[in-house]
């Protein structure tokens, strides 16, 4: 059956020479990064500071695109930099008062996650980190620990090590009946598995642009949940979190109405004139489309893997499992660099194994033949 997707690896430079199948860990730059960047850049050679004028309402233009994707209410999205800056941003707005002060979360989350959190010990909070085992999603074990006393509770969507897919819902539910907020990690997710965020009935979500979205890095994302955003003042607040920006007004801060709020400092201009590009395309494309053909080539993978002999360190059912398969073997670090050396990029998670992730611009071929080089390559270890 003809792969109409196929159509899009023209737009991708680096597919010309490599198998690339890291999607995961940093999609595939658009050809038109280079345009998009050109036009950021020849607005400060020939406008200079007039160029804000331009530059500013592609914060929310861009941020559009997201809400487009993850199906999310026009206004209800901002830039940011990266995760860790949206999360700080998300952690500033809660008061960690005994005996509400426990932040829950797993053991599998991606670890700037896990740095941040931790570090709301020193002002207060009651941190809990659910499970020990980074490869199993501990869902009873976390789901007991949401109770009367969390302010928040954080979790991904899918899980970085292993692409392990949660349903977020019944955390989600019970948070809320104990008064507590949710904070959705979506990196892994957004431009990858389709989702309607106001069904999911998330507080926050945050995510960034390096991964499936192919918009590279310093270009992150925040939403907050309309129906608690006007009440919501973050303590990391910047002069484009002020109502009146440009006014250049002492404090207190009057705070921006929305999720303006949320923008901070200056906005990072150029990482977003370089993310739009990959937006576009994800959002032409459909995540949907993406969605079923990750699932047919992630089997591919999975199935392929298994019967060479190889741990699979990602969920067997498909409604269980992201868009990427961890495989582990014997050497695998080593099989790893050997791949790249040849063409095929990937990348290794010690503890869990290869990373093998394709997009909507990937070959089924392709994902037979990274399983048939990295036989021949143990085969010679």
């Amino acid at each position: 059956m003809p792969d109409s997707l196929l159509a899009w690896r023209d737009k991708f430079p680096i597919l010309a020479t490599k198998t690339y199948l890291i999607n995961n860990s940093l999609g595939a730059m658009p050809a038109s990064v280079r345009d998009s960047l050109a036009e950021y850049t020849d607005l400060w050679a020939t406008e200079g500071v007039v160029a804000w004028d331009t530059w500013l309402p592609e914060v929310a233009n861009v941020a559009g695109i997201l809400e487009d994707i993850i199906q999310a209410p026009r206004g209800s999205m901002t830039m940011c930099q990266n995760v860790t800056n949206g999360l700080a941003a998300v952690l500033s707005c809660l008061e960690i008062d005994y005996p509400r002060n426990q932040i829950v979360h797993c053991a599998g989350e991606f670890p700037t996650v896990e740095y941040l959190l931790d570090a709301q010990r020193r002002v207060g909070a009651e941190v809990v980190r659910v499970g020990d085992d980074p490869l199993v999603f501990p869902a009873d074990e976390l789901l007991d620990a949401i109770s009367d006393r969390t302010a928040l509770v954080v979790i991904s969507q899918v899980l970085f090590r292993t692409a392990e897919l949660v349903d977020v819902r019944p955390f989600v539910k019970k948070a809320h009946d104990r008064g507590a907020l949710v904070c959705l990690d979506a990196y892994q997710s957004v431009g990858s598995v389709p989702f309607n965020v106001m069904e999911l009935e998330v507080d926050f979500l945050v995510g960034g642009s390096v991964k499936w979205l192919c918009g590279g890095p310093g270009a992150g994302y925040i939403y907050a949940n309309p129906r608690l955003v006007h009440r919501l003042e973050p303590r990391d607040a910047g002069w484009f979190s002020h109502a009146r920006p440009f006014g250049f007004e002492p404090p207190p801060i009057e705070y921006a109405k929305g999720i303006a709020r949320f923008t901070g400092g200056t906005p990072n201009m150029p990482a977003y004139y370089q993310a739009r590009e990959g937006y576009k395309i994800i959002r032409e494309v459909g995540v949907r489309a993406i969605w079923e053909k990750a699932r047919r080539q992630t089997q591919i993978i999975y199935d392929g893997a298994r019967q060479r002999g190889y741990t699979v360190n990602s969920p067997e059912r498909l409604d269980q499992r992201g868009n990427h398969v961890t495989v582990d073997l014997p050497g695998a670090e080593q099989v790893k660099g050997e791949l790249i050396r040849r063409g095929f990029v990937v990348d290794y998670r010690p503890g869990a194994g290869i990373r093998i992730a394709p997009h909507f611009y990937n070959g089924d071929d392709e994902c037979r033949a990274i399983l048939d080089e990295i036989e021949a390559i143990r085969r010679t270890l």
